[in-house]
Parts: C-alpha cells; structure tokens; sequence
C-alpha cells in the first residue's frame, strides 16, 4: 500500500510560499510519512524536475504534474509518465497562456533548484488562463499520456461543478479531486451524480504545514503513473483504497495505530469502536500481539518528537489523538508490557463541538485488510445495541482474499452494508 499526495505546488505557483522550495517540499513530504507526490503548478511544470532529484535520496516518488486553467476557469491536474512528457506539456500551455506575470499583483513565481537555489522567475501569467477549453484541456493532457483529474471538485473557486455547476457527461476524466475541506464519504454522496468517477484525495498544498492535509491510499506494486493509472481503473489488483485527512479524522489515527502494531511485529490487531449515545461517548481500542513497550517508551509514546518507527521521522500519530481526546473532554490511555502487547484506548464525549469526526472507516480496513492478508484484523463496531463486526479470519475461512479485486469488492460491500446499518441506528436514537 502507497500513500500519495496527488496535488502540491512548488514556489514557482505565484500563490504558493516562497518557502515551497524542493529540497524544503521533500522534506515535509518524507516527514509526513508519504511514498508518493505528485508536483502540479500552475501552468507550469519547470521545478518538478528539481523536486524530483531532491527526492532521489528520500526514497520519495515524484509524478510530474501541472495544474491547467482551462479557459472557462476551472483547473485540471494532468499527471504525466515522466519529465519528457511534462516539458511537452508544458511547451503547449505556455502557447496558449496570454499574458506576463506581475510581480506585484499575483507574486514571485521563482524557479528553484535541488539546493534551494533560486535560478530564475518564470514570467509568464500563470495565475491566469489559458485559451484552451476544457475538452482541449483534457485531450492535450492525454495526449502525452497523461491522467486529467478534476482538481478540488468540493471548492467554488476554479472546482468543474463550481464553475460549470456540473460535469459534462462526455468529458473523459480519468478521476475527481476532493480537498481537505470534504471527507471521502460525503464526497461520495455528494458526486455520485456526476458520473462513476474515481475519487482522489489531495491537499492541493501551498504551504509546507498544509502538505499530507489530504492523501489518497492506494494499493500498488510501486509508485508510478502507470501503476497509479490501474487503480484508478481497478485492473490488475491494483485498487484506491481510499482516503482522508490523516491526524484529522480519528478513522486515520486508527490506520497509524495499526501501523504502529504491525511494525512491533503484531500478528494480531483487535480494532473496537463504542458510540454510547446514551452515556455520549465514544471509545476507540486498538490492541495488538506485538512486542510492546517498557514503562519508559510508554511515557515517551505521546511525546511528537520519540517514535520508533523507522517510516517517519516523528511519531506525530499518538500525540495528536492524546490533544483530539484531551480536547474532547476525554483522554488517551496505553498500557503495554514487553513481549504482552499494546492496548491504545481513546475517549471523548461523543456530542462535543471539538470531537474530530470518526471519518471514512473504510479507508482503515480496506488498507490494513488489502495490505496485510495473512495478519489477523478483527474489528467491531457498536453504536448503543447494534453491532458490526468483521474478522479476517472469517474471510479466509469463507476463501474470500482481501488482497484480490472479487475479495476487496466483497469486503467493501460489507464494511458499507454494515456501517450503513450503523448510522441509520445513530441517527434514529437522535
């Protein structure tokens, strides 16, 4: 499983900090934990080859974007194979983008190196549009055999439905973006009468605080445009899991738990939500088999600067939940002994104004599940007397592979089917 972020700008985007530089943009993408980003100026493609090489030694992959405004106003990301097929691309934007840039109205637009070494400003107007029609757009896109995906299609400003107030039916896009501002669900519900579009998640990042804001998870064999484009298409096992706000909503501060478990070697992950609407509270368990911690790591575990995971540099996860539940009127208990297991507990008061919302559970089980086949995931859900439950085991007893398309679809009805059945309790018990 691959975590991407699809949609950051560079300081050469005229709305984008001066301190989006390379080197700088890599670092907070590594620091976030991401495999995988996809660099999309605006109208412009001239620092992703810097990106790119500040990311060699990262163990960082970067798909080269540009972010194209249409002549109607509304900004398609095209996410292309390689650096040859961005400066093609890019050759035919700047053909068709009037204008030169002021400095003094929309920004610096600096072209930068590896090194934080600032080359050069590129003059053209690319905080502009461009002539091309949508339609053009997404042709020009493909024909370098890029991927055109609707950028943050839950925004008014320059999103397709905001500008246009639909999508045209004929209009082939390879996928829709939904920004931090919408969860996966809601996005679902809400443009699911747009057509079947893959749904990406992306944080459209202009600042490096805002970096990892929204990410999409994805199952694949490694982090290409090829690899990227069967997921989208659901070929070959290769699947979108799906995606959110991690360290946001609490469904994603149970993935990085599980992550935690199975990288203390955990061959078995319990995952336990409680909603008591009539105690209100929530309660969320993770406990594991793995090797678990001493009275001393306990301690530092909600420290943001202590981690022993060796994919992220700090252990961001733990203190972030700690702040969500001390916030919410509850709190964050581990208890663990070496060689006994971990036990992570967080409680809120399930009706308070600051409760970070539960999310896209799916998410959470689609990558633990699709991802770790041969590890045991049991998960249960309560709201008040109603209960949804799945075991992998149970899977693997009915020969049902997680990591497969037919399995993952049989999954994903399931965790849908019972979620649904859930809220619909939650909401007619008020």
């Amino acid at each position: 499983m691959f975590v991407i972020d699809t949609h950051i700008h560079t300081c050469l985007s005229p709305c984008a900090e001066l301190d989006m530089h390379p080197a700088a943009l890599v670092e907070a993408a590594v620091r976030a934990g991401l495999d995988s980003i996809a660099v999309c100026d605006h109208n412009s493609a001239e620092n992703v080859g810097a990106v790119q090489r500040a990311a060699d030694a990262a163990s960082l992959a970067v798909i080269p974007g540009m972010e194209i405004t249409s002549s109607e106003e509304v900004h398609v990301l095209g996410l292309l194979p390689d650096l040859d097929a961005a400066m093609v691309l890019q050759s035919k934007v700047y053909k068709s983008l009037p204008g030169r840039n002021d400095e003094n109205t929309f920004g610096l637009q600096v072209i930068a190196n590896e090194y934080a070494e600032v080359l050069g400003f590129n003059e053209h107007l690319l905080a502009g549009a461009t002539t091309m029609n949508l339609d053009t757009v997404v042709a020009t896109i493909h024909a370098v055999d890029g991927l055109a995906v609707a950028s943050h299609v839950d925004r008014e400003g320059f999103g397709i439905v905001g500008q246009l107030g639909f999508i045209p039916p004929n209009l082939p896009l390879d996928a829709i973006e939904v920004s931090s501002l919408t969860s996966l669900p809601q996005a679902r519900a809400s443009f699911a009468s747009q057509g079947n579009f893959p749904i990406l998640c992306a944080s459209d990042a202009h600042e490096l605080k805002d970096i990892s804001k929204a990410v999409t998870y994805v199952l694949m064999e490694k982090a290409t445009l090829a690899e990227l484009r069967l997921a989208l298409a659901g070929k070959d096992g290769r699947l979108i899991l799906g995606g959110g706000r991690p360290m946001e909503d609490l469904a994603l501060h149970i993935l990085d738990i599980a992550q935690n478990s199975l990288e203390a070697g955990a061959g078995t992950i319990e995952i336990e939500i409680i909603e008591n609407l009539r105690e209100n509270l929530l309660a969320i368990e993770v406990r594991d088999d793995g090797r678990g911690m001493d009275s001393e790591t306990i301690a530092k575990a909600t420290d943001p600067f202590f981690t022993t995971r060796t994919t992220r540099r700090v252990g961001m996860g733990l203190s972030l939940l700690a702040a969500a539940a001390k916030a919410a009127g509850g709190e964050l208990v581990i208890n663990s002994k070496p060689g006994k297991g971990t036990s992570i507990r967080a409680t809120f008061e399930h009706n308070h104004l600051d409760r970070a919302p539960l999310g896209d559970i799916e998410t959470t089980l689609m990558a633990l599940l699709a991802s770790q086949p041969e590890k045991n995931i049991h998960y249960r859900h309560r709201v008040n007397d109603r209960e949804f439950e799945l075991d992998s085991r149970d899977l693997r007893a009915a020969d049902i592979e997680p990591a497969s398309p037919a399995g993952l679809a049989i999954v994903r009805e399931a965790i849908r089917r019972g979620e649904a059945g859930l809220i619909e309790n939650q909401a007619s018990n008020g």
